[in-house]
């Protein structure tokens, strides 16, 4: 079955393809679209404007960062409620029947033919972007890299408890890169800062991880951004900015180059 209609969005957008920058940008929750076959997922509208849809805020953030950094970005235009691109397919919650209290009617039960159309037009072609942005930037740079450094954004409170952190840096078993960038980003006192938080980024690793940094051996973080800190332009802007410069720093520091693993 075909999902996807010619009215629909494709499954990703790139910006900034050819970006001279040694970093390549993601963002798996980056969009809130919803095939047009699919109804709305039977989801009423205000439900669609909630993180339990997509990252709020993150759009912004993630185009300010590759403008400035030169850096190429690829993102995900489709809802985590369509199918989740940071998640195995098949996988708990990659076609989620309630979510972050949403329940998604169309997600209660999805055929084998149904799941495969959402992966096949979807998210396969999602990675393959990645996929393919890699290999062109590792061409270009000797085979070496990228940093590949995935963007998302988390609500401020979840189960009635209140997330102190403005920004969380993730990581799985690699710290060269996360821990500089923690440590960078705590130097301004007005920041609060989450060391694998409010996620942990070890276990279990997204998909994004296991799939392209894995296998390669790169270098790569998370990056969460407290939705109220980013929802609007102005605080998009603000802290892209402050993220911005502590990368700044890092990048140009390279502390990676002769530093253990953990």
């Amino acid at each position: 079955m075909l999902l996807l209609g010619p009215d629909d969005p494709p499954p990703f957008d790139e910006s900034n393809p050819d970006g001279g920058a040694s970093v390549l940008f993601t963002s798996d929750h980056n969009g809130a679209a919803v095939p047009e076959l699919l109804d709305g997922l039977g989801v009423v509208a205000h439900e669609m404007r909630r993180h339990a849809a997509y990252d709020i805020g993150i759009d912004a953030v993630a185009k300010i960062l590759a403008d400035r950094f030169d850096a190429p970005l690829v993102i995900s235009n489709y809802s985590r409620l369509v199918i989740d691109c940071n998640r195995h397919p098949g996988a708990t919650g990659s076609i989620p029947p309630v979510s972050d209290g949403t329940v998604v009617p169309s997600n209660t039960v999805v055929s084998d033919a149904q799941r495969k159309a959402r992966e096949q037009e979807i998210f396969h072609p999602y990675h393959a972007a990645i996929g393919a942005r890699i290999r062109a930037m590792r061409v270009r740079d000797g085979g070496v890299g990228p940093l590949i450094i995935a963007l998302h954004s988390f609500t401020p409170i979840i189960a009635g408890v209140f997330r102190p952190w403005d920004i969380g840096i993730l990581w799985k078993d690699d710290q060269r890169l996360a821990q500089p960038l923690i440590e960078a980003l705590a130097t301004d006192p007005a920041i609060a800062v989450g060391d694998n938080q409010p996620y942990t980024g070890s276990d279990p690793a997204g998909y994004t991880v296991d799939h392209h940094v894995a296998p390669l051996k790169l270098i790569s973080i998370g990056v969460e951004f407290r939705q109220d800190r980013i929802e609007f332009q102005a605080g998009a802007e603000e802290w892209a900015g402050r993220f911005g410069n502590a990368l700044e720093r890092v990048l140009a520091e390279r502390p990676w180059e002769g530093r253990p693993v953990a």
